[in-house]
């Protein structure tokens, strides 16, 4: 009888066919995350801009 230490999984199927859905939906995150960040940024320096206009 083998031991329960002595096995070896070379690999997580599940995990693995989950590669290609999850991939891309981390990129459009990404994306989505990033176009936030720069119009936030955009709309920080206007604020700014028109404050220092009065």
């Amino acid at each position: 009888m083998m031991a329960a230490s002595d096995v070896v999984y070379l690999a997580d199927h599940s995990v693995v066919l989950a590669i290609p859905a999850v991939a891309p939906a981390l990129i459009i995150v990404a994306a989505v995350l990033y176009v936030v960040r720069k119009d936030r940024r955009a709309e920080r320096a206007e604020k700014l801009e028109h404050e220092g206009e009065h």
